[in-house]
């Protein structure tokens, strides 16, 4: 199926916004398009047709945040495989993270590049199709640890800040191994948590604020200690 046989429902009551996406998606890649600016309108197209895709504008002029709530509902209807891109002017990490825990396929900040929305709504269409085909749960899978390449750039008395070119979300747990660990704590590895995770705009990467789940009175004297010994 080509893109020109999908649709995108796209709730926003930014005229201007609107009317440049619509634009995006008839000229640039040929799909029908049907723009909504009242939840309300939005959810009952929803529940006579599920579009291909939905755009949804984090936050309205009837309702701030309604764009958590109509992702909730999207997901909460069964629509379980939809792609749904969150656009928001507000593009702080938490509203990132709450978006994607709400069930949002990706996030767009505004203004909007329009070549990168392009591109987003290409790429999730197409892997929107290739999911369709019959899937086997497999009852026994393997478990598996995710390695990715993290850079201490900061230490004071009660966080680790790394730098990651990933989106990681709030309270994921992860051991960090690093001679840095070792120098701070005596050992090679130690497990945190991730309290905050801030999008870095110079360079698009992240800054990850990290502590222990439930720090002790060790964990802060050794911070403290350190800190002591680089002055």
């Amino acid at each position: 199926m080509g893109l020109e046989k999908k649709v995108i429902y796209h709730l926003d009551d930014d005229p201007e916004v609107l009317a440049l996406v619509k634009i995006a998606c008839q000229k640039r890649l040929g799909i029908e398009y049907k723009e909504f600016t009242t939840v309300e309108s939005f959810l009952t197209a929803l529940k006579n047709r599920a579009p291909d895709l939905c755009i949804v504008d984090l936050n309205l002029k009837e309702s701030a945040g309604a764009g958590f709530m109509v992702t909730k509902a999207i997901r909460n209807k069964g629509v379980g495989s939809m792609p749904i891109i969150v656009m928001s002017r507000r593009s702080y990490a938490k509203d990132i993270s709450l978006a994607l825990e709400s069930g949002a396929s990706d996030f767009l900040p505004k203004p909007v590049d329009f070549d990168l929305l392009s591109e987003k709504i290409s790429f999730l269409l197409k892997g929107a199709e290739t999911n369709s085909f019959p899937m086997h749960k497999i009852k026994n899978p393997i478990s598996a640890n995710l390695e990715i390449h993290l850079r201490p750039t900061m230490v004071d008395e009660t966080y680790l800040y790394v730098s990651s070119k990933f989106f990681v979300l709030k309270n994921t747990k992860m051991i960090v191994k690093h001679t840095l660990i070792k120098k701070i704590f005596g050992e090679p590895t130690k497990e945190f948590v991730v309290h905050d995770c801030e999008l870095e705009n110079h360079d698009g990467s992240y800054t990850l604020k990290l502590i222990p789940k439930d720090p002790g009175d060790d964990y802060f004297e050794k911070l403290h200690r350190f800190l002591l010994l680089m002055t």
